[in-house]
């Protein structure tokens, strides 16, 4: 991977992480979570195997919540954002990668619809917030694979989409400020599904269009997918672009709402 496709593509394509036992000690603490809610199976079978196996029936949002607080509160999933593996990841595109403040636990499980995200772009989000040690960072967001994803439950990248600007976006309830005003849907050609195998990533740029892949199959999903969301920013270098005068008043609006 390379500086080159961050910078002119807006994101590197999948790549492979070695975490070894940072990262069975995280997908252990999950399998703990949710052994009583997959299939019947073999006590005995890997970790790697039992974290793919689907769920029985839908799950409900009290624990999908419950699933969510759990980890992102774990000293498992602190171990493996904070790893010198993930660290080194963002020095290939980085000369002096800091640590972003927001790194999520994503948890797309059987049913939950507010899992699923519109075309939407990270900084967005850093945009209209009030703490300004999240504002004004170049950041990059590495999406890391717990148990693999395939192109119906993974995510997709706009290709080039970072050179256009931040867009308006509007406030989704339960999710945040995930929805971009766009005029039109992007370039079929410039869409890029991500693939991947477990302990594999990819990383855009906080300017990227992006989305999670929405299911297109009549039946119900039933298989779990788990990822992290981890940033780190370019220490010392501001992010600038161009965003409309309408997103400008939303954003200090939003400061004067809540301070």
């Amino acid at each position: 991977m390379s500086y080159g496709d961050f910078g002119n593509d807006g994101y590197i394509k999948e790549f492979k992480i070695e975490l070894g036992d940072i990262l069975k000690n995280l997908q252990n603490k999950i399998y703990i979570l949710t052994k009583d809610k997959i299939i019947d199976h073999n006590d005995d079978i890997s970790i790697e195997e039992k974290i793919t196996l689907p769920f029985k029936e839908v799950s409900n949002k009290e624990f999908w919540s419950f699933l969510m607080n759990e980890i992102n509160s774990s000293d498992e999933l602190e171990k493996l954002v904070s790893s010198k593996e993930i660290l080194n990841a963002f020095k290939k595109i980085f000369k002096d990668p800091v640590r972003f403040d927001i790194c999520t636990f994503r948890a797309r499980l059987p049913g939950q619809k507010r899992v699923v995200y519109r075309w939407h772009q990270d900084e967005g989000t850093w945009f209209v917030s009030k703490k300004k040690n999240l504002q004004n960072k170049l950041t990059a967001t590495l999406w890391f694979s717990i148990n693999g994803s395939n192109k119906n439950n993974s995510i997709q990248l706009v290709k080039y989409s970072h050179k256009e600007k931040l867009y308006n976006h509007t406030f989704v309830n339960g999710q945040g400020y995930f929805n971009a005003k766009i005029n039109n849907e992007p370039n079929k050609d410039l869409i890029y599904t991500v693939n991947t195998n477990m302990s594999e990533a990819v990383i855009f740029h906080p300017l990227t269009l992006h989305r999670s892949v929405v299911d297109s199959s009549d039946k119900i999903n039933l298989y779990p997918r788990y990822s992290i969301d981890i940033r780190y920013y370019e220490k010392d270098i501001k992010l600038n672009y161009k965003t409309s005068l309408l997103f400008k008043l939303k954003k200090y609006y939003k400061n004067k709402l809540w301070i």
